[in-house]
């Protein structure tokens, strides 16, 4: 029997590795094939004995023999001890045993997954078109793939979806009392009621059988739904209907609280599907960067199953990727990070251990300036000087290529990183081509979700060059990117200045220059004249009307690299840093800054923002008398913070503090790395000691801090006034009435000019 269609899913069963197939037309088949992953152990002779003695003690036929492989440093193949398993259900158990025996034995491969060594031994990938051959007993005989992995122009399955989540969105599941689910497809939405969990697990059976969905996109399914329905399902024994493959379980992971980077990090465990997919965009990044269609991209490039690429982080995804082009090519991959940093004084640290370059920009607002943006330029330069972790310093090249630190380039062989990121750069400089020159929405739309999940790829590359656990990570190659990427800047602003052009900052990879009557023709030729000597492509991203360059919000005598605002010729506005593109600000605050900057978007320069002065101020003081007024909508109020402790863990009585113990004695305790949603009370504590309320248990008669998000709200205007000559200043008002207090007024007043 042969099906001509799509790699739809794949995971372990007992029969080696279960796959699906979706054709043209949407249907389904099942299939399965034999295989036996695999790892290696650097052991010596002596310890052979110990090795078979503990393979002898499995259930499954664990064998071990010897093997030459590709040591991935020195290049040098080296012998190894090949240990194979034929049980794909227990091969991660297998493994843990073998590495708790031997733990000062260095592993190769053992920490990939059956799916992931079957995909890169077979060449095969998520969603591979082609001929699939199958025996009388649905055993996998032969691929005949017409698709590759880095494809630009790939078709993909017809896929029914269904999405499931709680008819109440505003507050998360697992802190509602009582959840009434929503199910949509075919263009319907079906509110799914019952008096009984019977009854509420049949209806939901229903509507699944009814759709026969290929993916189950839900809201809140990992962390709270799909798990009280599985547990209900088990106390009912009423059957849920979400495998396809009745046979096969779940495949569920506990959540987990992790640091990373100096800020703690809460990660929801998974609940994925057998034959089905499972999506849930609350516990998906990238489907919230580029929802399904970056998705699905992302996929085919790394070589994850998509239910997987969807929960797990672009650089596990990138490490997927150099994963792949190593197993194929016959490299041994160290299960754990064998390569530490060398050792440096503290002048060569002082010289090495320096970021990107960054020129701080003139404070305030300035008219007609250009921005030019390399395009990727971490990665090119990684793919153009062949910076990875095995050819740096290598052993057998002499050639001080990297500037000012003096580290030596390999020239006599390609590194994994560099390769893997070829195919990268070229989609994703195709895909923002098509998405320029596309005619019509959809189209365009489509480009931009593709290139957006593969941005996401490249940002991550350079960072896990020096992540400590990487790998494919070394620290010494990450400081060859920063020194390759300082020269380049350097250059990039010299060759500009030499023509005329004054420098107003640099970002790492940004410029922002004007010259006096200079067009965007005169630009994109600067452009260009700079792409040819540096190397990395850099294009006009657009000329501001006027941009705003605010003072640190720490210390007003200062700038920020990192914080600004304007608007281009073109009517766009860009925004970076201030309160409008920030989680944490209360949306009332973001709303009100982002109604003054639309105001101030019509201004063709700075003249005419000082005329909207006026305009703005009234703007604002509506507002402010909206909230002293108290109609403001609760959700508008919302304060988010990421907790950092356990509610008993925390020794002060800050708002978060506050918080979490509040949500702990209620019974639903935040973990760290998860986010506090709350409403102000009274920041001060004096009036009411609480200070804050959590969301799900705020009550409108509980009122709120006017004083707090007035100050909030007015700090976010001033960042755009004060430039211009206004700063708010609080003023205490007159007692109207006897016994009344005194409240404080907060205005706008002119202090300079």
């Amino acid at each position: 029997m042969q099906k001509r269609g799509w790699l739809f899913d794949l995971y372990p069963s007992s029969k080696g590795i279960t796959f699906w197939i979706i054709d043209g037309d949407g249907v389904k088949t099942r299939g399965h094939v034999p295989f036996v992953p695999r790892f290696f152990m650097n052991v010596k002779g002596a310890d052979r004995s110990r090795v078979e003695a503990l393979a002898r003690k499995f259930r499954c036929s664990v064998t071990g023999g010897w093997a030459e492989k590709t040591e991935i440093y020195s290049g040098k193949r080296i012998p190894v001890l090949e240990i194979s398993v034929p049980d794909t259900l227990h091969f991660r158990e297998i493994v843990r045993r073998f590495e708790s025996e031997f733990p000062y034995y260095v592993f190769f491969d053992s920490d990939l997954t059956p799916v992931q060594m079957f995909l890169y031994e077979q060449n095969l990938f998520p969603l591979a078109f082609g001929n699939y051959s199958f025996a009388d007993d649905n055993r996998l005989v032969s691929v005949e793939l017409e698709d590759t992995f880095d494809a630009i122009d790939y078709a993909t399955p017809p896929l029914s979806i269904m999405t499931i989540g709680p008819s109440r969105s505003d507050i998360q599941p697992k802190y509602q009392r009582i959840i009434t689910l929503e199910a949509g497809y075919d263009g319907r939405e079906y509110t799914i009621e019952a008096e009984t969990t019977e009854e509420l697990l049949t209806r939901l059976n229903a509507h699944v059988l009814r759709c026969d969905p290929d993916v189950i996109i839900s809201r809140y399914g990992d962390y709270t739904l799909f798990p009280l329905l599985a547990d209900l399902s088990r106390k009912t024994r009423i059957p849920l209907q979400f495998n396809r493959d009745a046979s096969v379980d779940y495949i569920r992971t506990a959540e987990v609280s992790y640091w990373s980077y100096g800020q703690i990090v809460h990660r929801a465990g998974a609940f994925e599907l057998a034959g089905r997919w499972h999506i849930d965009t609350e516990n998906s990044f990238i489907m919230d960067q580029s929802d399904l269609s970056g998705l699905l991209d992302l996929s085919r490039i790394t070589c994850i199953p998509v239910q997987q690429q969807a929960r797990t982080s672009i650089g596990t995804g990138l490490s997927s990727m150099q994963l792949a082009w190593a197993y194929r090519h016959d490299i041994l991959i160290p299960a754990k990070k064998q390569e530490w940093e060398k050792f440096k004084t503290a002048s060569e640290l002082l010289l090495a251990d320096r970021g990107g370059l960054i020129f701080l920009p003139t404070m305030g607002y300035h008219e007609q300036i250009a921005e030019l943006d390399f395009a990727s330029m971490y990665p090119s330069l990684m793919q153009m000087h062949n910076i990875s972790p095995e050819t740096i310093n290598c052993e057998c090249c002499d050639n001080h290529a990297v500037p000012e630190l003096g580290y030596t380039i390999c020239e006599r062989r390609r590194g994994i990183v560099a390769e893997t990121l070829g195919a990268v750069l070229k989609k994703r400089a195709e895909y923002k081509k098509r998405e320029k020159s596309a005619t019509n929405a959809a189209t365009k739309n489509e480009f931009h979700k593709r290139q957006t999940a593969l941005k996401w790829l490249l940002v991550t590359c350079f960072g896990y060059l020096g992540y400590k656990n990487a790998r494919f990570g070394r620290i010494e190659a990450h400081e060859s990117v920063n020194a390759f990427s300082r020269q380049a800047l350097l250059h990039a602003k010299r060759i500009a200045e030499e023509r005329g052009y004054s420098v107003l900052h640099g970002i790492v990879d940004c410029l922002w220059l004007k010259k006096d009557g200079a067009t965007e023709q005169d630009y994109r030729l600067l452009c260009d004249e700079i792409k040819n000597q540096i190397g990395v492509a850099i294009s006009l991203e657009g000329i501001y009307k006027w941009i705003l360059f605010p003072a640190s919000r720490m210390d007003g005598e200062i700038p920020t690299a990192n914080r600004y605002v304007g608007t281009y010729t073109n009517g766009e506005v860009k925004v970076r840093g201030l309160e409008v593109r920030r989680g944490d600000i209360p949306l009332f605050t973001r709303k009100v800054q982002g109604e003054v900057i639309e105001m101030m978007s019509m201004a063709s320069g700075i003249e005419e923002l000082k005329l909207l002065i006026p305009e703005i101020m009234e703007t604002v003081r509506y507002h402010l008398e909206v909230l002293k007024s108290g109609r403001v909508p609760p959700l508008e109020l919302v304060v988010r913070h990421t907790i950092s402790k356990e509610a008993d863990e925390y020794e002060n009585n800050s708002m978060q503090a506050v918080v979490s113990r509040a949500m702990a004695e209620a019974g639903v305790a935040l973990k760290p790395g998860e986010t506090a949603e709350y409403i102000i009370v009274d920041h001060t504590g004096k009036k009411n000691p609480v200070k804050a309320k959590p969301f799900i248990f705020y009550r409108t008669e509980d009122g709120y801090d006017v004083e707090k998000y007035t100050e909030l709200t007015m700090k976010s205007v001033e960042a755009l006034l004060e430039p211009l000559g206004y700063k708010f200043e609080t003023k205490p008002a007159k007692k109207k009435r006897p016994g009344k207090e005194m409240q404080q007024e907060l205005e706008f007043t002119r202090v300079i000019g």
